[in-house]
């Protein structure tokens, strides 16, 4: 029960971990970091794509009406103010 919302954060996050590798391989790294890098940009990328599918079925069926976008309420639990007996 996701929102489009919390998919599109879910792909930005993602983004940002397939940014951080692909600096990586570019600094001075051996064969092996490198092989190791790769690995991780493919199982991001893997994961990136099943993201970027659900979030346009999601839209898809949100503009189609086949389902809402549910959107959780925001509630802060900090700095609650209460009386003390």
């Amino acid at each position: 029960m996701l929102s489009i919302g919390d998919l599109i954060d879910k792909l930005v996050i993602e983004d940002s971990k397939i940014f951080t590798i692909r600096e990586k391989l570019h600094e001075d790294i051996s064969d092996e970091q490198k092989v190791q890098l790769n690995n991780i940009m493919n199982t991001l990328n893997g994961n990136r794509s099943i993201i970027a599918n659900a979030l346009d079925e999601k839209i898809a069926n949100v503009l189609a009406g086949k389902e809402k976008n549910v959107i959780l309420k925001k509630v802060k639990t900090y700095n609650i103010k209460h009386d003390k007996a």
